[in-house]
């Protein structure tokens, strides 16, 4: 039996939902991060386990977010805020897949997800996608380079003028060469109301825009 994609419209949405306070109960498993700092969810498909992580929200992702030190691992040279925590949680969700898996966040989740894709790969349980909203750059070549091959998109919102800064860190120079694993794909939702004045610069990240925009994109679906 062939085992229906979800469109990157219904991925997103699975982002915005852990943002929620409902988020406990929208998915089949929710772990607050109360162990490695990390929250994350499964939402079971029909033949197919979403794995959602969630962007910045504590004190603690904040701090991991800044800590952007190249380190080297068994995955490559990794942003070591993103790495952190990622290990536990790779051998917890290990546990609880019970089909082929899509890795999915939002800004910090969109690195995270990166981050267990390559853990995934090479402990030889690849996920068939990686679909990812906001994105900053998760690690060095030889990180990204492990994970090309693993069908995956990379969203970032923005206009002929502005777009989402979180896209953009860390910056690149010599020798540490920040790349996203995959080629950015641009969509466009304007931020209207009061984002601008809550977000400033970073208004075009909000997950809710990423939402509204891949509502009106010609559908995408997992490879």
């Amino acid at each position: 039996m062939t085992t229906a994609m979800p469109s990157d419209a219904a991925i997103v949405a699975l982002c915005a939902q852990i943002y929620q306070p409902s988020a406990p109960d929208a998915f089949e498993y929710f772990d607050a991060g109360t162990d490695d700092g990390i929250c994350w969810a499964i939402k079971r498909l029909n033949g197919l386990d979403v794995v959602v992580l969630r962007g910045s929200r504590t004190l603690q992702d904040w701090l991991r977010d800044i800590h952007a030190f190249p380190a080297p691992s068994r995955i490559g040279h990794v942003h070591s805020g993103f790495y952190a925590g990622m290990e536990h949680m790779w051998s917890d969700l290990k546990r609880l897949l019970e089909q082929p898996a899509i890795v999915t966040g939002h800004s910090l989740g969109a690195a995270r997800a990166a981050v267990l894709t390559a853990l995934m790969t090479v402990d030889h349980v690849p996920p068939v996608a990686r679909v990812v909203f906001g994105e900053p750059k998760p690690g060095l070549l030889d990180f990204a380079q492990l994970i090309t091959r693993i069908p995956g998109r990379s969203y970032r919102n923005g206009d002929d003028t502005h777009h989402d800064l979180v896209t953009d860190v860390p910056f690149s120079f010599p020798p540490m060469q920040y790349v996203h694993p995959t080629p950015i794909i641009p969509v466009c939702a304007e931020p209207s109301g009061d984002l601008f004045s809550t977000m400033g610069v970073f208004a075009y990240h909000h997950v809710e825009l990423y939402q509204a925009a891949l509502a009106v994109q010609p559908q995408e679906k997992v490879a």
